[in-house]
């Protein structure tokens, strides 16, 4: 099964979060949003005015939740992970000759 991520803009931002320091993250993750038509939700700065129960992130065709704004980049860096693995496990997929049993 095909997705639509796009997996060299997906792994470079990846391989720029995992670069910085931890508590860097999760801006590096807002500007990507924010640069390239990614969504998110995200509580409110202001304390009291929005507080959503899950926060989210979705950019390149990753979307990921979490629990805390604190917990956001470490789930959305696991699920585009997971996501470059798959795109490369499906591409040595078809790479790879069909093999038959013999009965």
């Amino acid at each position: 099964m095909a997705y639509d991520y796009d997996t060299d803009a997906l792994g470079q931002l990846v391989g720029r979060m995992r670069a910085l320091p931890a508590d860097r993250r999760l801006e590096a993750l807002k500007r990507a949003v924010i640069e390239h038509g990614g969504r998110w939700d995200l509580p409110s700065e202001k304390p009291g005015v929005y507080n959503p129960v899950l926060v989210s992130a979705q950019v390149f065709g990753v979307c990921a939740f979490a629990e805390s704004i604190d917990e956001l980049h470490i789930n959305w860096l696991r699920a585009a992970e997971n996501a470059l693995a798959w795109e490369d496990r499906e591409d040595a997929d078809r790479q790879m000759p069909a093999v038959r049993e013999s009965r």
